[in-house]
C-alpha cells in the first residue's frame, strides 16, 4: 500500500500523555478504516517499560475521511 502520513495536531493530556491526530491517505486505491489501523498500529504500538512515567502506546482510532483518506487518532499514554 502506497500511504502518506500527515501530522494534523496533538492534544495534549498532561501527565497522562497526548492524543496525536495525523491523516493516512492511500495514493494507488481505497482505503478503509480497518485496512489504515492494521497498516498504522503496529507502526506505533509500544509497551510499556512498566515503571512510573513509562511510556506505551495500545490504542488507535481510525475515523473514514473519504474514500481514500483516515484520520487517525494515536493514544501516547505515560504509566501514572
Amino acid at each position: 500500500m502506497d500511504i502518506t502520513v500527515t501530522k494534523i495536531g496533538c492534544i495534549d493530556k498532561s501527565i497522562d500523555g497526548n492524543d496525536e491526530y495525523v491523516l493516512l491517505t492511500r495514493k494507488d486505491d481505497d482505503l478503509t478504516c480497518d485496512e489504515a489501523h492494521n497498516w498504522f498500529f503496529p507502526q506505533v504500538y509500544r509497551e510499556t517499560q512498566q515503571e512510573a512515567g513509562g511510556y506505551f502506546c495500545r490504542d488507535v482510532e481510525v475515523l473514514q475521511r473519504s474514500t481514500n483518506s483516515v484520520v487517525a487518532i494515536v493514544h501516547h499514554r505515560y504509566d501514572v
